[in-house]
């Protein structure tokens, strides 16, 4: 008994710092990913087994039962287009990534307020260090483990440089990690220990405005529009959209203000800023379509128009856009853009090119179910109601339809998705709760 008792606490102990330490885990990228959460879930359902808790009771959640159907979906779709053993593997294992968010919610909702404060914590500490060696790269031209800064005007002198990853190296990935890990524990260090009255105004916001100016440094688009975003859905949610204007504005005049200072924000961040003033509704369309997100937008509607209901089946489109009118096109002209790649950098399009009709409409569920989560809660005035709106309204800025993206089951996007999407489950069924 007593041995039952110490390998269950060290079952919880382990579960409860795999989820702590996940943030840190996915620095190291795919593969030590991939090896930790199965880690994680290994001992996640020994430990329940054990305790005789029934997975049952944690899933009982409408929104557990939506994701699982949805992947059971996504695994008969690649089962039905005769995929090979390996691509129904990978369809298999994104059960994996709805198991990681029960494991973070049921840890989360047997830790005590001192446990969260380490997690929280440690985090923030996580990004600050992460944020202080892109910034680093930024001026050495290299970071402190020796990666070099990418998309120089000059490769051997390493002069204007556009983007920085730090710990990354060369996958430009770190303005996307501190756009969506970073804002999480921004929001829960935000939050935590607050008063109401102290929630407009607060020394916390000086880490916003770190982060927000380390993402811009990064060069990533992408991660500075979630990350904006997010506040603009935070502040639509409560209804005080005139905060959001005012601290976009904040933002942009940082932005113009890392400009003077570096080519590379001025190039990514700046010229395109300026670079409005000239677009009438020809050039609109002449820039929306001849660059490579719009080929790959293009092949990604031409193969959702030849397979509708199903599409090509999961993770078909680096194949199926081969035989595309405009990639043959692209190639006849000898063009440098191609209009192939892994995925068609858009999660809308990636579900109708790849799980038509079908897939889309999942997807598209997961997002109203959320912003149905959000208008349910967001009349209750409490630091778990702000927090869950906050965490939810940055699980819709990564899945915003309408903006551009990598893969949804990528390890790295799938694994910070559902990572946050355990926290949100967690603060929405505290308040259901009370």
């Amino acid at each position: 008994m007593l041995n039952n008792e110490k390998f269950q606490s060290f079952l919880y102990k382990s579960l409860f710092y795999l989820v702590a330490f996940f943030p840190l885990i996915i620095i190291f990228r795919s593969a030590t990913i991939n090896i930790v959460t199965v880690i994680l879930l290994i001992f996640f359902l020994v430990y329940l087994n054990i305790t005789g808790i029934k997975i049952n009771n944690i899933f009982n959640n409408y929104l557990f039962t939506y994701l699982f159907v949805f992947f059971l979906f996504i695994l008969i779709n690649s089962i039905f287009h005769n995929q090979d053993y390996y691509l129904i593997l990978k369809s298999l294992g994104n059960f994996r990534y709805l198991l990681l968010t029960v494991a973070v919610f049921f840890i989360l909702k047997n830790t005590s307020k001192e446990q969260k404060k380490f997690i929280i914590y440690f985090n923030v500490i996580l990004i600050i260090l992460v944020g202080v060696d892109i910034i680093y790269q930024f001026f050495f031209n290299k970071d402190v483990f020796g990666f070099k800064p990418e998309m120089c005007n000059n490769e051997v002198l390493l002069e204007g440089c556009q983007r920085f990853s730090g710990v990354f190296g060369d996958e430009l990935i770190a303005g996307g990690y501190l756009s969506q890990i970073g804002m999480l524990f921004f929001i829960l260090f935000y939050f935590f220990h607050q008063k109401e009255k102290n929630l407009i105004l607060n020394k916390k916001i000086i880490y916003f405005l770190g982060l927000y100016s380390v993402i811009i440094i990064t060069g990533e688009r992408n991660a500075a529009l979630i990350t904006t975003l997010t506040l603009l859905f935070i502040f639509f949610f409560q209804k005080k959209l005139k905060y959001f204007f005012f601290v976009i504005t904040l933002l942009i005049v940082l932005i113009f203000s890392l400009g003077v200072f570096s080519k590379g924000v001025e190039e990514r961040f700046v010229k395109p800023f300026k670079s409005l003033n000239n677009l009438n509704t020809a050039n609109i369309y002449e820039k929306l379509i001849n660059n490579p997100w719009g080929y790959h937008y293009e092949a990604s509607i031409e193969l959702f128009l030849e397979k509708p209901i199903f599409g090509h089946g999961p993770k078909n489109f680096r194949i199926a856009c081969q035989n595309t009118k405009i990639q043959k096109k692209l190639k006849e002209q000898k063009s440098v853009y191609q209009a192939c790649a892994t995925n068609p950098h858009n999660y809308l399009l990636e579900f109708l090119s790849e799980n038509g009709i079908v897939g889309a409409i999942f997807f598209l569920g997961l997002i109203f179910i959320i912003i149905y989560q959000i208008l349910g809660i967001r009349k209750q005035n409490t630091s778990e109601n702000l927090v869950a709106v906050a965490v939810g309204s940055l699980i819709l800025a990564i899945i915003f339809p309408f903006k551009p993206s990598g893969s949804f089951f990528s390890t790295f996007n799938a694994s910070i998705f559902f990572y946050l999407l355990g926290f949100f489950i967690y603060y929405t069924k505290q308040l259901k709760q009370e």
